[in-house]
């Protein structure tokens, strides 16, 4: 959405919000017995009223004639070709669109704005939103733009993004309707507005309404914060040269901001994986850090959200709502950590430091799929992808049940090894799966059974799965048929003394490795 037509979009919310804020008051008036020459009036005002926003809209120089009415409009050049009249017909008010063409006006019926509704005795809020909703309507034929106000999403949108800015912190959905309904006439019911932004809530409303930056982008009185925003991106840029993190530390140092503003800055940072990843975050933010995201260096350009926003777009899309940048440590997070006798399923990509020395820009986009592929195959299978563990290009990842993380280590690497990858990156991933006991702690595992999965896959080559004799031992005899595994022998895992069956797994549709090297010496 480019600025003029943002602009042009909070002006229109702005005078949308007052007139809902009056009619909460009981203080709008409709007209009595001329209610539809009010609403003509108020349209052809409202016109008057949005004038610079649509002329900034259109673009520079532009002179909008938005209404028959020269007052209303003002001189100038016919700029846009359609045009808009309103007729009083009693209790109803008629809308009939026109297309100027060779210097006149004609109807023209196929712009879908032509209707007739009534005004008279339906009430201060249907009357406010048939007003705006014409106007909208017209505004978005008028000018070729959308504004993205077909529903009620943006007065909710709105609420958050103001108390966001107030209270450095997202509202929880249950807060945020009672706010907007005490201040604001709405018709939504609180299930709806569950279904909006909470549609998997299960409970009364606890869940934050989390704005992405975009939504936050189409919000009044938010640029200071998306400024911050910006000028964080070149901190994540220079750290990516500089191989470094990013703490709020430098942030507060760096951009001169106070506690609230670099907590502020921590939760925008969190919407951002294309910028930052690795996060490790207090809680409410008043502390973070994070490592620069491998595709940061495609924002070293960007001076604007607007900026931001147009790489982001170019990117490749993301599969799934999961993918988060930086994430706070809790409860609601800590829940879904299994605890006692769990699977781990590690992951690396064999040799990847020399591919990203010789072919930085394509490895960029090829890990960017590669984390897809991953992403979708383990929570497809029911695990939960933690942090990076390990050297180079790695996943780790939890599963309650043995034989899910066995399908999903499969259901990887058949969807790696099928992949198609472009610029001759030889994308290769090697796998180890184990069972052991370990208790969840602040979104990470720390337990025997996880460095022995590290050092099994160290044990592992490229287009391999190794699992483990705990594993074997719970899956033998209930895995899915079409995969096999095939016992390599004892081997001796690096710094522990206990030599341990080690199994491959096989598949009769993927060719995937099954030798691993004997112990050393």
């Amino acid at each position: 959405m480019q600025p003029g037509v943002v602009a042009l979009r909070a002006a229109l919310t702005a005078a949308w919000e007052n007139d809902l804020r009056a009619v909460r008051r009981d203080a709008y008036d409709t007209g009595g017995d001329k209610e539809a020459l009010v609403f003509i009036q108020r349209f052809y005002a409202l016109v008057s009223q949005l004038r610079a926003p649509i002329q900034r809209a259109w673009g520079p120089g532009g002179l909008v004639h938005v209404a028959d009415n020269q007052d209303v409009t003002g001189p100038g050049q016919r700029v846009s070709q359609t045009r808009i009249k309103l007729r009083n017909h009693g209790d109803l008010v008629a809308v009939e669109a026109f297309t100027y063409v060779e210097g006149a006006s004609k109807p023209n019926p196929a712009l879908g704005l032509d209707r007739e509704f009534k005004v008279a005795g339906v009430g201060g809020f249907v009357f406010v939103q048939e007003l705006y909703r014409t106007m909208v309507a017209f505004l978005e034929a008028a000018l070729g733009v959308d504004l993205q106000l077909t529903a009620s999403a943006w007065l909710y949108e709105q609420a958050a993004a103001k108390y966001f800015v107030a209270n450095g912190h997202w509202p929880a959905v249950g807060e945020l309707y009672q706010r907007t309904t005490r201040e604001l006439a709405v018709d939504d019911a609180f299930e709806r507005v569950i279904g909006m932004f909470a549609p998997d809530e299960s409970s009364n409303g606890e869940t934050q309404v989390k704005l992405s930056l975009e939504q936050l982008h189409r919000c009044r009185d938010v640029q200071a914060e998306l400024d911050t925003f910006v000028q964080a991106i070149r901190l994540a840029v220079d750290a990516d040269q500089a191989v470094q993190r990013v703490s709020s530390e430098d942030a507060a140092r760096e951009l001169n901001l106070d506690p609230r503003a670099t907590a502020k800055l921590g939760q925008l940072l969190s919407l951002a994986p294309d910028i930052c990843r690795e996060g490790v975050v207090a809680d409410g933010f008043s502390s973070w850090s994070f490592l620069p995201s491998y595709n940061v260096h495609f924002f070293r350009r960007a001076k604007t959200i607007d900026d931001y926003l147009g790489v982001v777009a170019n990117l490749n899309p993301r599969d799934g709502a999961g993918e988060v940048a930086l994430t706070a440590p809790g409860r609601a997070n800590g829940d879904l950590l299994p605890d006692g006798v769990v699977t781990f399923l590690m992951t690396d990509v064999v040799e990847s430091t020399p591919i990203w020395l010789q072919m930085r820009a394509q490895m960029y986009a090829a890990m960017k799929r590669h984390d897809q592929l991953l992403t979708a195959a383990i929570e497809g299978n029911g695990g939960i992808v933690l942090k990076e563990r390990g050297e180079g290009d790695s996943f780790f990842a939890v599963f309650l049940r043995a034989t899910d993380a066995v399908a999903a280590a499969f259901d990887a690497q058949k969807a790696l090894m099928s992949e198609p990858w472009t610029d001759r990156i030889p994308i290769t991933v090697r796998m180890a799966v184990l069972t052991g006991e370990a208790d969840a702690h602040d979104r990470d595992y720390r337990s025997p059974a996880v460095n022995r999965c590290a050092k099994l896959r160290r044990r592992a080559v490229g287009n391999q799965i190794l699992v483990s004799e705990t594993t074997y031992s719970i899956v033998a005899d209930i895995l899915r048929d079409d995969i096999r595994l095939v016992s390599v022998g004892k081997r001796r895992l690096e710094g522990h003394d206990r030599h341990e069956e080690v199994y491959v797994v096989k598949h009769p549709d993927i060719a995937l490795e099954t030798a691993v090297a004997e112990d050393a010496g």
